[in-house]
């Protein structure tokens, strides 16, 4: 008997073998970005000018847009459609350029511009990462940690209302939260979603590899059974080396990698803070091409 029921013994420790390991091993991440138009050029013009440099189509593109103005509508998100890639879409609770309070959201307020939002993320038809008020920490905080939860949770009773399935709710937060105040995450937290997202960057002044920049949101993350979705990231060159930069971008891709993250979108673009276009150097550039050629990115 007792060698008739090893075999089922085996079978059963191999099913749950396999119904441990994640449904998304194996998917790789989408490689996507911002790029700011330089002056007079198109959104559409600057997308498509940039991959024209490092040689690739993007897979994402990130759109940050006030409760206002939150219908998907511009010519780079119709290009993205046509090719059948997903958008990452943030609404900010900001209404006629004023931060308005989350309550009011919850109240009802804001219900008719939140159904047009859901209504224009199912009209996509192709995937759209969500996310309600990024890095609410800091960004039109206008409430408790409860005000937002409730807010975030009355937004998604009219996706669900509107049919919007093909949504996806990434809850995202500054990755200094994570490591400075991980309980206020933890409030800020809601009950459903379907990933925890992060924004990061590198300055030339406090260098800092990815993993020291990322790790504790990938920790966090983990813990809760999520992949990590990486909505802004870059870095500054640093003035005493021309190739740290470019040692950066790589070792991000590789840390990246190897955390089976689900995305990330890179911040092309020059701000008062710092220059974060992948082609700021062309050690950065060649560096980038090179990351964005691995397998891993190639969904």
């Amino acid at each position: 008997m007792r060698f008739r029921l090893a075999p089922a013994v085996a079978a059963t420790v191999l099913l749950f073998a396999l119904l441990a390991v994640p449904a998304y091993a194996g998917k790789g991440a989408y490689w996507g970005t911002y790029v700011s138009p330089p002056s007079g050029e198109s959104p559409l013009g600057a997308l498509t000018s940039f991959e024209s440099v490092v040689g690739r189509h993007f897979h994402a593109y990130r759109f940050y847009r006030p409760i206002d103005n939150g219908d998907l509508g511009s010519s780079v998100a119709d290009a993205m459609r046509r090719r059948g890639q997903p958008v990452y879409l943030n609404i900010t609770a900001q209404f006629r350029g004023h931060c308005i309070p989350w309550r009011s959201v919850t109240a009802g307020r804001y219900d008719r511009r939140f159904h047009v939002i859901a209504r224009a993320v199912r009209a996509y038809r192709y995937r759209v990462y969500f996310s309600w008020n990024h890095e609410m920490e800091n960004t039109c905080r206008t409430g408790t940690a409860a005000d937002y939860r409730a807010s975030y949770k009355h937004i998604r009773h009219i996706f669900r209302s509107e049919h919007a399935t093909n949504a996806r709710w990434v809850v995202v937060f500054a990755a200094s939260y994570f490591k400075e105040h991980a309980a206020s995450v933890e409030h800020f937290l809601p009950r459903r979603y379907d990933m925890i997202g992060v924004d990061g960057y590198n300055r030339a002044a406090k260098w800092r590899t990815p993993a020291q920049i990322f790790g504790a949101a990938h920790r966090f993350a983990a813990k809760r059974g999520s992949r990590l979705f990486i909505g802004e990231i870059g870095s500054e060159e640093r003035p005493d080396d021309a190739t740290a930069k470019a040692a950066w971008i790589t070792a991000a891709a590789d840390t990246f990698q190897r955390w089976n993250v689900a995305a990330v979108l890179w911040t092309n673009s020059p701000t008062n803070g710092g220059d974060y276009r992948a082609d700021s150097s062309q050690a950065a550039l060649d560096a980038y091409r090179s990351a964005g050629e691995m397998g891993f990115f190639g969904r």
